[in-house]
């Protein structure tokens, strides 16, 4: 499966996650330009999202794994009852992920623990590569940009991030890199991820 392009954006003004920005402790933002389509807002942020985070490869099935198992001792919850809690109070969820708002252009998740606060946004907006040329099908057209904003609780929290931080922005690129391809193949993309 071919990879996208990706590129480190600034955080995007547009997204529900904007005034929590000044008081993250952590943020980045990157972008994916998508393929082409005939149809304005053929992709909705939900459908996205499940391109993005459905189906993910077998090693990052493994760091959730050991992450669940070292954070689960220190009594962070683990993805398993994150996904249980919304399943049990009916908040819809992609892969584990609750959902804690959408609108037209953007999908937001997200979940609140002891050691820290995160939210993940899935946005769609115009391309701000520019005028680009359209070799290797990535042109002008739209783009989606995920923002993870984290608010830390303490030490713990500080200290966790700061040990997976190069493993979201890998996860993240890559899970980005995939998002045309896998639209495009229409993998993942029309069905909900459990």
């Amino acid at each position: 499966m071919p990879l996208a392009p990706v590129r480190t954006v600034p955080f995007p003004s547009e997204s529900a996650l904007s005034s929590s920005y000044k008081r993250a402790y952590f943020i980045d933002a990157f972008s994916v330009t998508l393929p082409a389509h005939g149809s304005r807002r053929q992709y909705t942020p939900d459908a996205l999202a499940q391109a993005l985070f459905c189906n993910p490869p077998s090693w990052f099935s493994l760091l959730m794994w050991i992450r669940d198992r070292v954070m689960s001792i220190l009594g962070v919850k683990t993805s398993t009852e994150i996904r249980a809690a919304a399943d049990k109070s009916g908040v819809e969820t992609v892969a584990v992920f609750p959902i804690v708002s959408r609108t037209e252009t953007e999908i937001v998740l997200g979940e609140d623990d002891s050691h820290l606060d995160f939210r993940t946004s899935i946005l769609i907006r115009e391309n701000q590569l520019g005028a680009t040329s359209d070799k290797d099908g990535y042109g002008r057209g739209e783009e989606i940009v995920a923002t993870t904003v984290v608010h830390c609780h303490g030490l713990l929290g500080r200290a966790y991030i700061t040990i997976i931080k190069p493993f979201h922005v890998l996860i993240v690129k890559y899970s980005l890199a995939r998002v045309p391809d896998r639209i495009a193949a229409n993998d993942c993309y029309s069905q909900k991820c459990r």
